[in-house]
């Protein structure tokens, strides 16, 4: 791997298609974006029930679920035309492109959760102090996850 792809490794976080660094992943079925929209969508009526919201909780849910299953659907199609790109490279990677089109998606992200947040707000002030703890494990427990997973693997 030459340094401009080590660099690009670094500063972007995403997977080159050089062969130190590409993964075999002809063991790993592809999921459409349907599918992840699907999987996320019932991580979301997961949620619901684990809650157990009141009758009066319950009516702030539909707009939450709402933004929800928008960002979900947003980020599946981001993840599918990332991997076609991925798949469409030839050769090398274009370190200022890529970080381009990694900024692009983080802003694009950014907007998405702050959608979130303005939908999950009157849901989240009619929780109690319970209900609060856990809708924080639940929607961010999997970056947590990510983050302390990512951490590990920089400490080695």
């Amino acid at each position: 791997m030459t340094p401009c792809e080590r660099l690009a490794a670094l500063l972007t976080g995403t997977a080159l298609t050089s062969p130190a660094m590409a993964r075999d992943r002809t063991d790993r079925v592809e999921l459409t974006a349907n599918q992840m929209a699907d999987r996320a969508d019932a991580r979301t009526a997961k949620m619901k029930v684990d809650l157990n919201l009141t009758a009066d909780q319950d009516k702030n849910w539909a707009g939450f679920a709402s933004a929800m299953q928008d960002m979900n659907k947003k980020q599946a199609d981001r993840r599918i035309a990332m991997r076609d790109a991925r798949a469409q490279q030839h050769g090398g990677v274009d370190l200022i492109d890529e970080l381009r089109r990694n900024a692009d998606s983080q802003i694009e992200y950014a907007n998405e959760r702050k959608k979130l947040a303005d939908a999950a707000q009157p849901l989240h002030a009619s929780l109690n102090e319970q209900q609060k703890n856990r809708f924080a494990d639940m929607l961010f427990g999997g970056d947590r996850e990510r983050d302390n997973r990512r951490m590990d693997r920089t400490s080695d």
